[in-house]
């Protein structure tokens, strides 16, 4: 995607897995690129020319899709007892 300048901070998408973010010329964050766009929305005083350059990336981000907490502890207990269930079947495998 190339290089992007708002203000003092640079970010640098030319490698498509890590963006580099940097601040008054020095690093500040390597990663994931939404995360480096939220960060730069933060730290920014003028942050729509950024809402606009990288609009389809922040409108793509999905929602979650569950309301009360009794769903997202549901989630939990099923995703604990998935894991917990395949940590069982590993160990089994491994006395054979």
């Amino acid at each position: 995607m190339g290089i992007f300048k708002h203000e003092n901070m640079l970010m640098d998408m030319s490698v498509s897995s890590k963006t580099k973010l940097y601040k008054n010329g020095q690093l500040l964050f390597v990663g994931d690129g939404y995360k480096a766009i939220s960060i730069m929305l933060s730290n920014s005083k003028n942050q729509q020319p950024v809402r606009e350059k990288f609009h389809n990336q922040l409108t793509m981000r999905e929602k979650p899709k569950f309301s009360k907490t009794d769903e997202l502890e549901k989630l939990r207990k099923e995703a604990y007892e998935s894991i917990s269930t395949d940590s069982n079947y590993k160990k089994s495998r491994k006395r054979n």
